[in-house]
């Protein structure tokens, strides 16, 4: 039994998730989009790490910027596509979020799952195959070091075909080395339960790469 977002989230926490949600809604209404990252693995595949943006694959970013420069429930305070037509939005309401737009590069296992809203409903949403999410977040920890992104791969890891990513695991073996700078922080975005270790992260991602 999944415990509804709104009693256990509070003050900034819960008007973000609520944000999120209208978000979601909106883009459910005309656009065909994938959700990935961070917010994905929290909102469908249950994850304790609360996550502040949403990224999303979808081929037209220019088009969502239109439509929700036209929203009156919520403001777009701020835009900009790249070069590469990757853009990055931020809507406010009660609070401001994050929202990333990249157009799909690669061949991506795009599954349909529930996506848990803040008052225990749910909704379809089409998102990553677990291990997509996996390959990913690898690439992020490898990138930019962050906590939180190892985290999201151990909670994953249970959700997963070992096979399809243990190549991907290998490859964070040697960044497990030493503690990420930031862990001291993860314990503000665990939600319920303990935060677990450091030790107990890099044990169970190096039992899953070499079993």
């Amino acid at each position: 039994m999944k415990i509804p977002l709104i009693k256990i989230l509070k003050g900034r926490f819960l008007r973000i998730a609520e944000l999120q949600d209208l978000v979601i809604i909106e883009l459910s209404k005309k656009f065909d989009y994938v959700l990935h990252g961070g917010t994905a693995i929290w909102r469908v595949y249950g994850s304790k790490r609360f996550s502040f943006d949403i990224d999303i694959y979808y081929s037209r970013p220019a088009d969502i910027i239109s439509y929700f420069n036209k929203l009156k429930i919520l403001k777009l305070t701020r835009y900009k596509i790249t070069s590469s037509n990757v853009a990055y939005i931020r809507v406010k309401s009660a609070e401001e979020i994050d929202i990333g737009i990249t157009p799909f590069f690669r061949s991506l296992d795009v599954i349909e799952r529930d996506y848990w809203l803040t008052d225990g409903t749910s909704i379809v949403v089409k998102t990553l195959s677990p291990e997509d999410l996996v390959k990913e977040k690898v690439n992020a920890y490898l990138n930019r070091m962050k906590s939180r992104d190892l985290y999201d791969i151990y909670y994953l890891l249970d959700f997963c075909d070992i096979d399809k990513i243990k190549g991907d695991l290998k490859k964070l073996l040697p960044k497990l080395e030493t503690e990420p700078s930031d862990f001291g922080g993860l314990r503000e975005l665990i939600l319920l339960g303990k935060t677990p270790s450091f030790e107990s992260i890099r044990e169970k991602v190096v039992r899953y790469a070499t079993d």
